[in-house]
Order: C-alpha cells, then sequence, then structure tokens
C-alpha cells in the first residue's frame, strides 16, 4: 500500500484562466482569443502536472520521514487505541495536448489529448504503519483487529477528444470524450485480523481476512483493461457579467480483464525476519500471499473519481487603461462516489501578462487549503506554476532537505494534515492568427454556424439568440 502512495488532489486554480489545461479540464472554456490569437495551441509534449498528496492522524511523522529520511518515525502512533489515518492522493499528467479553433461562427475548438491518471485512497491503522519499524512497538504477544485496513488504488491512461462552441452570445457548451486504459488496479478491504509475535525467534503470524480486487500488473501495453469517460462543461454569462460553470468531470468506468481477480481470503501466514532490514519486503509478501488467496480470475470494474463542480466568476477592471484586474471564482465540487465536498475561493490579480493567484479551499473532511499560483499569459504563450497547499508543502520541502540526524523518534507533525502539491504547465499558438472577416487578410468558409448552435436554433426557433 505504501509503494502506491504517490501523490494526489483537487486543483482549483486554472478556473477561469484560459489556459489550454483549463479548457481540457472545463471543456466550456475557451482557449482562443479571436483577433489576438493563432488558430493551433500544443504543449509540444512538455508535460501539464497536477499532483499531490496528504496524510491525516498519527501516521503522518511516520510516513514522511520514511519516504525522505529512510526510517519510521513512529513516536506519535498509538498501539491498540484504535486510532488511524487517510492517505489519499491523485495525479493527472497531459502529455500531449492539441486544440484547433475551427470556425468563427460559434468559437469553435476541437481539441486532442493524452494524459495519465493514479488515484489512491485509504484508510490504514496506527498499527499497519508501525508493524513496518519492526515488532519494538508492540507489547503484547498477541492482537486483535488491529490490521482492519481499507485500500485502493488505479492507473490508466486517457486519450480524450474535445468539442467547444459559443451556442449563443451568453452560453457556451463543451464536451470530453475519453477512451481509457487501465495499468493497474487494486481494491484490498480487511475485516477481520490477528497477529502472533515470536519475537525470540524473530517472526511473528499475521492472520487477514475480507475480499481484494486486482488487476495484473502490466508489463507492455495491452488492451486487456479497457474503458471510457466523459466530461461535460457549460457556461452562461448573465446581464450583470457573472459567468456561471456547471461540470461532470471524468465520470467513467474500467472494465479489468486479462488475469484480474477477485479474492474472498480468510488465511494466516508468517513474517520471517521482521527486524531486520527485510522486514517491509517481509511483510509485503507475507500479506500479498494471504490476499491473493481463494482467488477467483474473473473480469470486474471500476469506476474513476467523478466530480460535481459549480462555480461562479466575475472579473474586474481596476484601472481606465485595463491593466489591472480582478477575477474572483468561487467553486463547489462534489465528489460523486463518496461523501466528501469542497469549497473553494479563487482570487487572481492580473497586471498585463502577469497573474498572481490566491486559493484557498476547505471539504467536509475538516481540512483547510491554501495556496497560490504564478502565471505569464499572452494570446500565444502561457506558463504557471503553483501549489494549493502551500504549508504543508513547504514543510515536505523542509524534511526533504533536513539533514539525516539519525533514526529520532520525535512528534514533528502540529497540524491537521501533512503533504505536498504542485502543478505546473507550459502551452503555445501556432498558425495563422484568428481574425473576424472585417480585418482579416484571408476570409474563412464554413457554414453558418455549429452543430450544437443549430439545434439550440430549432429548439428555441424564434427567440432572442442573444440570451
Amino acid at each position: 500500500m505504501l509503494s502506491a502512495v504517490n501523490l494526489f488532489g483537487q486543483q482549483f486554480s486554472q478556473y477561469n484562466t484560459g489556459t489550454l489545461y483549463d479548457s481540457f479540464e472545463n471543456p466550456s472554456q475557451r482557449s482562443f482569443i479571436p483577433d489576438s490569437s493563432r488558430a493551433i495551441a500544443s504543449n509540444f509534449f512538455i508535460p501539464n502536472l497536477t499532483a499531490n498528496l496528504f496524510v491525516t492522524g498519527n501516521a503522518q511523522d511516520a510516513i514522511l520521514d520514511r519516504f525522505f529520511s529512510g526510517y519510521y518515525n513512529t513516536k506519535a502512533l498509538r498501539i491498540g487505541e484504535g486510532k488511524f489515518s487517510n492517505i489519499r492522493s491523485n495525479t493527472n499528467a497531459y502529455w500531449a495536448m492539441l486544440k484547433i479553433f475551427t470556425s468563427l461562427n460559434g468559437n469553435q475548438e476541437l481539441g486532442f489529448a493524452i494524459s495519465s491518471r493514479a488515484e489512491t485512497r485509504g484508510y490504514v491503522t496506527d498499527e499497519s504503519v508501525a508493524l513496518f519499524n519492526g515488532p519494538q512497538d508492540f507489547s503484547q504477544p498477541a492482537y486483535s483487529n488491529i490490521f482492519n485496513d481499507n485500500y485502493s488504488y488505479q492507473v490508466y491512461h486517457q486519450f480524450s477528444f474535445s468539442y467547444r462552441e459559443q451556442v449563443t452570445p451568453r452560453f457556451t457548451f463543451g464536451v470530453k470524450l475519453s477512451a481509457l486504459l487501465g495499468l493497474a488496479y487494486s481494491d484490498v478491504r480487511i475485516n477481520q485480523s490477528q497477529i502472533v509475535f515470536d519475537k525470540p525467534n524473530d517472526e511473528a503470524t499475521i492472520a487477514l481476512q475480507g475480499t481484494a480486487q486486482t488487476s495484473e500488473k502490466l508489463k507492455k501495453f495491452s488492451f486487456d483493461n479497457p474503458g471510457a469517460a466523459i466530461t461535460i462543461g457549460t457556461g452562461y454569462t448573465n446581464m450583470e457579467g457573472y459567468r456561471f460553470q456547471f461540470n461532470l468531470k471524468d465520470l467513467g468506468i474500467i472494465r479489468w480483464g486479462g488475469k484480474a481477480y477477485t479474492a474472498n481470503f480468510q488465511n494466516s501466514g508468517t513474517i520471517d525476519s521482521i527486524s531486520t532490514p527485510s522486514r517491509e519486503t517481509n511483510i509485503i509478501n507475507a500479506v500479498s500471499s494471504i490476499t491473493e488467496s481463494n482467488k477467483r480470475v474473473r473480469p470486474f470494474y471500476s469506476h474513476t473519481n467523478a466530480v460535481f463542480e459549480a462555480s461562479v466568476n466575475k472579473s474586474y477592471w481596476l484601472d481606465y487603461d485595463r491593466r489591472f484586474k480582478l477575477s474572483p471564482t468561487l467553486i463547489a465540487s462534489k465528489e460523486l462516489f463518496y461523501d466528501h465536498v469542497t469549497g473553494a475561493a479563487v482570487v487572481p490579480f492580473s497586471y498585463n501578462n502577469l497573474t498572481v493567484t490566491g486559493t484557498a479551499s476547505y471539504n467536509t473532511m475538516g481540512l483547510f487549503n491554501w495556496g497560490g499560483q504564478f502565471m505569464y499569459k499572452t494570446p500565444n504563450a502561457e506558463f504557471f506554476i503553483g501549489t494549493e497547499r502551500l504549508y504543508q508543502s513547504a514543510r515536505a520541502v523542509k524534511t526533504a532537505l533536513r539533514s539525516n540526524e539519525g533514526q529520532q523518534q520525535v512528534i514533528r507533525s502540529k497540524g491537521t494534515y501533512s503533504g505536498a502539491d504542485v502543478f505546473f504547465g507550459v502551452a503555445f499558438k501556432f498558425g495563422n492568427v484568428i481574425e473576424h472577416p472585417m480585418n482579416a487578410s484571408w476570409i474563412p468558409n464554413g457554414e453558418d454556424a455549429g452543430f450544437f448552435s443549430r439545434m439550440w436554433n430549432k429548439i428555441f426557433k424564434g427567440k432572442n439568440r442573444n440570451y
């Protein structure tokens, strides 16, 4: 499980920035500006990445010191008290993005993208983390139900096609259709557990009961795990200049085939050399042999971590020359298949081509996040970098840079959670400048309106198209 904890998170700072990344994540958002932008946008295979990790509970010090200092700092862990930690992570990396402005009539945009995602979540007990440090934190010879963990992860590629259209001067519609290719999946739920330590022989006997669904670990490109997902976005600007967006993001399913299996396990195994440097490998091997017992090879399905988001935005020019702009956005985000809701406020302050953004969010897990973004954006080039967990990311960097002071068992974490967060991206536009016919050096040919505009007109025929 610990090897699967890499990075995680939702990302709000890109809302209403008009970047190429924003236009793929929020498909009703435009990425081109007529009479300013060129007609083709791409990241030229420079990754656009958003990723973060957070850990709540007593396991914060143990996990951070293991990753950055090579040992488990178990001082904060409580054995036999029923304490657990929540670990969540996500990555979203766009490897290739291409978007084309196809028509001034409807401001139509077509896009193609290749990305990779990893989604991880888990509830782990203090004892599960402490066991990786050896038997010294366990004073009793036997324990029951102290390893009742629940953790899962999945990794997949995403091949996307997007379409965006200005249906009316006030209403926009966008959709992103994706083919998915699953790479790895595991979901383990432990309902009962026991362990008996044999410290004189440096071993322990562990028994687990529960369920598991696991895919074959792919070593080469394969179509054994196909899937599909859809993202739908709409935008509406009212008479007062408020822009409302509604996005259903990455609602998808993956069929895990090949040698994927489901297991109802109830078995025991021996962990050898539990106090030696090889204990991590020995624990993982022993637990894996149990969770893979009584398995049945058969396909199963998993869903992606879909969310529904609603936002409202309004821009304010702060001077007559339109050099300084404030463009705050309020966002509400709900995970469709889990309980958690997040509210966020994003406040970008722009001066000409430079933008500095402040971001704050709070979720129903009781976690408050704050961070910022720096962006340089012209009509034909953009670069952004930032973090939405500034304090936690700074602490993680400090931990990584801290000199190895020996394997100190001390309590360092003072906050509700620990973690790290980073996102960055770059894109450029090329080709002909998008020009209105009155100013054009070349005249585009095409239909009078886009597909959704024609549909809109048929439904609302005879009504004012400006609304």
